[in-house]
């Protein structure tokens, strides 16, 4: 596995509470909006058929009961893709964005240069 960026201080306590796979299916599938953490989940909110009613349990009891917003969290979440093995096209359009600015996100590598044909 390839080396993903360090982990933001506004994520850091959904992958802890989650785990990393969970968390990216929760930004990707709530992200930028607010949820509500109930005293206990049931299957039907959008968050608990995201990643299931335990781990909203699990974010409820990181985070306290009642209304929080789930970060966006597209650049980090655009690392871990990249770790696991995903082209950047790929990743562009999971996250909804530009291959360019994945590109920019994830810095310069050796897949991203454009083969020599005079060498």
């Amino acid at each position: 596995m390839l080396e993903q960026q360090p982990l933001p201080a506004n994520i850091a306590p959904y992958v802890e509470a989650l785990g990393t796979d969970d968390a990216v299916r929760l930004f990707l599938s709530v992200g930028g909006s607010d949820i509500y953490l109930p005293r206990r989940s049931s299957p039907r909110s959008l968050a608990a058929r995201a990643i299931g009613p335990d781990r909203v349990d699990r974010l409820a009891q990181r985070f306290g009961y009642g209304y929080i917003k789930v970060p966006l969290a597209r650049q980090w979440v655009a690392s871990v893709m990249k770790a696991n093995g995903a082209s950047l096209a790929e990743i562009a359009r999971t996250v909804r964005a530009d291959v360019a600015t994945v590109r920019r996100w994830l810095g310069p590598a050796e897949d991203h240069r454009q083969i020599d044909l005079f060498s």
